[in-house]
């Protein structure tokens, strides 16, 4: 039976520590959107778009839109061109919506 040792102490504060860190660095790889753009995304050039909501990992809403250029654009959902560019978006085939993934 093992019994508590306090040389077992400091390796049961590292790996503690390990496990602490390997949680933040999951939490870190998630890429969240900071700022918005300040200027309309043209449609021609969106491939696709995900959301970002605040309720989850993110500090903020926002629109991010893929483009042709593989590119990514954060736009406040509250802006009237970005809910005209998701009306378009919805409604041309092709051009789907593609959920928030974390990678």
């Amino acid at each position: 039976m093992i019994g508590f040792n306090m040389k077992n102490v400091p390796l049961a504060v590292l790996v503690g520590l390990l496990l602490l860190l390997g949680m933040c660095e999951a939490q870190s790889n998630q890429d969240c959107c900071l700022t918005y753009t300040k200027r309309p995304i043209p449609h021609r050039i969106i491939k696709g778009f995900t959301e970002q909501l605040s309720s989850e990992v993110c500090d903020i809403n926002a629109v991010i839109f893929h483009t042709k250029g593989g590119l990514k654009a954060c736009a406040n959902p509250r802006e009237p061109w970005v809910k005209k560019q998701l009306r378009l978006l919805r409604s041309v085939g092709g051009r789907n919506w593609l959920p928030w993934q974390s990678k």
